[in-house]
């Protein structure tokens, strides 16, 4: 589950939506009338009058449990008013709790208030008052970047005041500035930090030294040595462990009071007291962890288990499911419904104890290495199986209609891992229960009869207790679709996007990034000048979206966004000259300004988009200056590829390889340097970039192409073998001749795997449709040889809609998504470009000039039904560029 989605997930809403008004908002009742006050959405700021804060220093955070958050409001904050101190605070309750939930970023946990001293003399001044306002309230979560002031709520650390920013490759890291003028990184991590320029003030330094000199009593913690850590959230960590005077392997779990707050607002501590409980209630069955004790260690409480060899379900599915189409799903079958089977057995006779399991899940469900099942985590269970309210830890896709009791509760979710381990992809069914046809239908052709059989089987039991899934929002289409219905898909894909345009900032809903940023709201990746340029490359451009276009153009939009092909400027340029509006194209290409001193070499903000955007425009008449800008891009890249810089890509949960964030966006642009200007340096540097990538990924025995580092078969566009494939095949274009067949047909086999966990571009299905289909293309595979046919049919796993109009999800599949990044748009271009070689989603004008090995303008052409775009073409060109396109034109 990842919370940055959920909280955009709401009832009745088929996309990802921005949370409802808050009703539980935080007040202060009396202020002072002439203090400022602003908001953002998580914070809300206080700000006093001719007060001009440093950059940095010591700042205070207060912690508190939500229950007091409004009285600890009322106190701080008259007194911050009295001292004309500068503070913010968490703006609702809501809010509060979410930052303490068990999901939250453990690194921001407790942090409710945050207060701005002016100096460290005020520092000191505060934390005692402060902490003297505050005793005898409850303690909160502790704060773990800072150290706290004595007992209470009251803690520290020296960082950033206002918002400063360091560039790390593609990365902003949030910075401090060292006595030098030199930005570091202002580290807020999980433990408290103090840079090395920075002393702390004396009495912290006191009170330290205090607290450490007091002696230490003897602990039950002490008879236990921590061997690593398994896990961690925000309610506490999961320690391996060796109890010493036994000498026994066990399992410590961590419970942290007033944090890891769960749905009906227990912390850990509450939790972890519960799960001992019940772990004693079911004490003896031997599908279940056995409790061993419970001890409390300073604040701290900890659960002691019985360590099991082995992994969770949801490992051992990655682990051991037949991704590869040449692997033995009968013998998969075998296993999986063995476990499946003793999975049953567990749930009979957990109930039959009175307890309902809660929270049953493949993370919860332990595979030994003799493939027997054994559960973990009860901390959301229950001693009454009639019950129906909520049991406070749920996991999408694994939870019932809303009224279940809790032994509904564990069919429903018993019946979804039994789908799941033959079909692990994102919660789609919760948007569309039947989509499960398809599944079904699915699941039949791979696995065969035996499982089929045995899901049936299970739904007849559900049946039987009349276990309901949550209220489907949108229908999913009957027919089981292929090759053949491609045109009848992308017609109702696109009828789907323009039924669903807006007439606000937001043109089309798509993935959550809209509600971070508005240039993710506007740009390509995300936004709708991504919805803009598929409109107009798969059909006449509508006119709501046309005069979005107008208006979102204008220079106060535009200026705000960096320079990034699919982030910013260069990709928007390219397509507002597109759909012909030149002279706004030229302007923002004018003002594209080049940071030679970046090391962002990404396509997707970096140099190589940006490079090839400029050189794109450079074949169009009347921006051939651009040429310069795009060979000082080529010379900076020619530099950091000596180097060998080190990628941080610009989301830190991107893979560093690949087309996308890697080297192969690099080689891409300099294959087309190399295109466009003939110089045999560029082609040389494209060759030396791409096997900078190539290095990373293998060939392994059963013919797919992995990441060497952790043998993970990683096929996506972004950050995988697709975008790396896509690269070689530009390059296979220039050097004539048939390098890397075998890896193109590992790579290809990396598409046709049984299934992927999305559908979006970068990251799912629709970038595998890409690869399949370049691959057929480069390698002239047809009928049962080719890859696309067979990567086409997963599509069924996620379309859905009714006959008019398709859908597809976005990231995560909780809800849909529309843009280009993660959903219909990407889907869409990613289908229509199916038998055409292309980069129909690259946002690159003339594209027919850049790549060997395409005929864009006529595919653009073939999409419309002949309504081409108008643009002028190079043919006036002369020199060593037109010499040297003509020598390879056959």
């Amino acid at each position: 589950m990842v919370m940055r989605y959920m909280k955009h997930v709401l009832p009745n809403e088929k996309y990802y939506e921005s949370p409802i008004i808050d009703e539980s908002k935080l007040n202060i009742s009396n202020h002072p009338k002439y203090w400022k006050t602003k908001l953002d959405r998580h914070w809300t700021y206080y700000i006093p009058p001719n007060i001009i804060l440093p950059k940095q220093g010591w700042k205070i955070h207060i912690s508190a449990v939500s229950s007091e958050a409004q009285h600890t409001l009322e106190i701080v904050s008259s007194f911050l008013f009295e001292q004309s101190v500068f503070f913010k605070y968490v703006s609702s309750l809501k809010e509060l709790i979410l930052k303490n939930s068990k999901y939250g970023d453990r690194k921001s946990s407790g942090k409710f208030m945050t207060i701005y001293p002016f100096d460290e003399t005020q520092f000191v001044f505060l934390l005692d008052k402060l902490h003297n306002l505050l005793k005898g309230t409850p303690k909160g979560p502790y704060i773990l970047s800072d150290k706290r002031w004595l007992d209470g709520n009251v803690y520290f650390r020296y960082g950033a005041f206002k918002q400063l920013y360091m560039k790390d490759g593609a990365s902003k890291i949030l910075a401090i500035q060292s006595p030098s003028g030199e930005y570091v990184p202002d580290e807020r991590s999980t433990s408290y930090v103090v840079p090395d320029f920075i002393e702390e003030p004396k009495v912290v330094q006191e009170m330290t030294k205090e607290q450490e000199s007091k002696p230490s009593s003897n602990s039950e913690f002490s008879n236990y040595s921590i061997k690593s850590a398994l896990h961690f959230s925000n309610g506490g960590g999961v320690y391996l462990a060796d109890h010493i005077p036994s000498r026994k392997e066990v399992v410590l779990k961590e419970g942290r009071p007033g944090a890891g707050l769960d749905g009906i607002g227990r912390d850990a501590v509450e939790r972890i007291k519960h799960e001992a409980k019940i772990l004693r209630i079911l004490k003896g069955l031997n599908s279940v962890v056995e409790y061993r004790g419970l001890f409390h260690e300073w604040e701290h409480i900890f659960l002691v288990e019985e360590n099991i060899p082995g992994v969770s379900l949801k490992e051992w599915v990655s682990s051991w499911y037949p991704f590869n189409r040449s692997q033995d799903s009968k013998a998969y079958c075998e296993r999986v419904i063995s476990i499946i089977k003793q999975l049953k057995i567990a749930i009979i006779e957990i109930h039959a104890r009175g307890i309902g399991i809660g929270d049953l899940q493949p993370s919860n469900v332990m595979i030994t290495p003799s493939n027997c099942v054994k559960l973990i985590d009860f901390e959301a269970s229950c001693e009454d199986l009639s019950v129906t309210r909520h049991s406070g830890l749920r996991t999408p896709g694994f939870t019932g209609a809303e009224n279940s009791t809790r032994e509904q509760v564990d069919w429903f979710a018993f019946l979804r891992i039994a789908r799941y381990v033959f079909l692990p992809i994102g919660p789609v069914q919760d948007m569309s229960e039947n989509i499960l046809k398809k599944h079904d239908q699915w699941i039949l052709q791979q696995f065969g009869k035996e499982a089929f059989k045995y899901i049936k089987e299970i739904e007849a039991e559900c049946r039987d207790r009349s276990v309901k899934a949550v209220d489907s929002m949108l229908s999913s289409p009957e027919k089981y679709f292929n090759r053949r219905d491609l045109s009848e898909v992308v017609s109702k894909l696109r009828e789907g996007i323009v039924d669903d345009l807006r007439e606000d900032m937001r043109l089309l809903p798509g993935d959550i990034r809209q509600f971070e940023s508005t240039n993710d709201l506007l740009n390509i990746m995300t936004g709708g000048f991504g919805v803009v340029m598929t409109l107009s490359r798969t059909g006449i451009l509508p006119k709501k979206a046309r005069e979005w276009a107008l208006k979102y153009s204008n220079f106060e939009y535009i200026d705000q966004f960096d320079d990034g092909l699919f982030s910013g400027k260069s990709g928007i340029a390219g397509i507002l000259y597109e759909i012909g509006m030149i002279n706004e194209s030229k302007a923002i290409y004018n003002s594209i300004s080049i940071d030679l001193d970046t090391e962002d070499i990404s396509l997707y903000t970096g140099l190589a988009g940006i490079g090839l955007a400029l050189l794109s425009a450079s074949t169009l008449s009347g921006f051939e200056p651009l040429l310069e800008k795009s060979l000082a891009i080529g010379c900076r890249l020619e530099t950091l590829l000596e180097r060998d810089v080190s990628i941080k890509p610009n989301d830190h949960n991107a893979i560093p390889y690949g087309l996308i964030d890697g080297w192969s966006g690099v080689s891409l642009f300099f294959t087309t340097l190399h295109w466009i200007t003939g110089e045999e340096k560029w082609l040389n540097l494209s060759l030396r970039a791409i096997e900078k990538d190539m290095n990373k990924f293998v060939l392994n025995d059963s013919g797919l192409y992995q990441l060497k580092s952790d043998s993970r078969t990683v096929p996506q566009l972004a950050g995988g073998s697709t975008g790396l494939g896509l690269s070689m095949i530009e390059l296979r274009h220039i050097l004539k001749n048939n390098i890397w067949d075998e890896e193109l047909r590992a790579i290809g086999m990396n598409t046709i795997q049984r299934c992927f966990y999305s559908s979006g571009l970068f990251h799912g299905l629709a970038g595998l449709i890409v690869g399949a289909n370049a691959v057929d293309i480069e390698l002239g595979l047809q009928d049962e040889k080719s890859y696309v046919n067979k990567t086409i049919e997963t599509m069924n796993l996620y379309i859905l809609g009714d006959k008019n109009k398709f859908y597809v999800p976005g990231n995560f599949n909780y809800r849909l998504s529309g843009d280009l990044y993660s959903g219909a748009c990407g889907m869409l271009l990613a289908l229509s470009e199916v038998s055409l070689n292309g980069f129909t989603w690259l946002p690159l004008p003339e594209i027919s000039m850049l790549f060997p090995s395409h005929n864009f303008r006529n595919k653009i052409s073939d999409l419309k039904g002949g309504d081409s775009i108008e643009s002028s073409t190079c043919s006036s060109r002369i020199g060593v560029r037109g010499k040297k396109r003509n020598e390879y034109d056959e």
